[in-house]
């Protein structure tokens, strides 16, 4: 009887290590399986990072020493409040003529009346419909100001003009800009791909129209519509109070 004990206690003994064979394999299994879980999750989170084609190219933009910030209606704006002279560049980010006073006037003009506190500068939307891309262009701007950056998309849209005027697909680089400029790629997508601006922009044309504007870019000084080649005497004009 004892060697009988004696053989079923050590059978119990080697019965540990058999039962421990079978569970290490369960084991390793349960480990591939969270290293699978763990790579498809990083592969997810990569995947969800917004991507553009698009190569980025670097820009920096003036320096904005003024306030900044958008009026009741929406529309951008750089200058003091107290300014004595309101200007609304009444514009469309596509048309070449804008492109012109935004490249080679509009800084010396703001250097010279706006960061002086003589005049406050509002820019209105007037997307033409002839061009194709005005409205995404403009919904761009929007999205940056989202972000406080509307002058410096504004400035970068006007220095590349030529070369996403054409383009048949201008998001991818838009989305390109908004990464030039540092601006958070998740909401800037998502506010383009809203259509939100649309409507919006939408109302701004009519109301462009209405105030009787008819080409781009037209200048309202004080309440006078005015051509970018007169505006700094209507400027002067109102300074002097004539």
């Amino acid at each position: 009887m004892a060697q009988s004990r004696k053989v079923t206690t050590q059978q119990r003994g080697r019965a540990l290590p058999r039962n421990n064979s079978r569970r290490m394999p369960l084991f390793f299994i349960i480990l591939a399986l969270v290293i699978l879980v763990g790579i498809g999750a990083i592969v997810f989170l990569v995947n969800q990072r917004p991507k553009s084609n698009v190569a980025v190219v670097p820009f920096t933009p003036r320096a904005i020493n003024v306030p900044t910030g958008t009026t009741p209606e929406g529309f951008a704006f750089m200058g003091k409040a107290d300014a004595p002279v309101t200007v609304i560049e009444y514009g469309d980010f596509q048309c070449p003529s804008c492109g012109v006073f935004a490249t080679q006037q509009e800084a010396v003009f703001t250097q010279r009346y706006v960061d002086s506190g003589q005049v406050r500068f509002i820019y209105h939307d007037f997307p033409l419909p002839q061009h194709a891309n005005a409205v995404n262009a403009a919904a761009a701007a929007r999205a940056a100001g989202e972000q406080r950056k509307f002058w410096q998309m504004h400035e970068l849209l006007f220095a590349r003009q030529r070369l996403w005027s054409e383009s048949t697909n201008v998001v991818p680089l838009l989305q390109s800009y908004a990464d030039a400029l540092g601006l958070d790629r998740t909401a800037f997508d998502q506010a383009l791909s809203s259509n939100k601006f649309v409507p919006v922009l939408e109302a701004a044309r009519q109301q462009s129209e209405q105030r009787g504007v008819n080409a781009t870019p037209t200048f309202e000084v004080n309440g006078k519509l005015v051509d970018a080649g007169t505006l700094e005497a209507a400027v002067q004009a109102a300074l002097q109070g004539k």
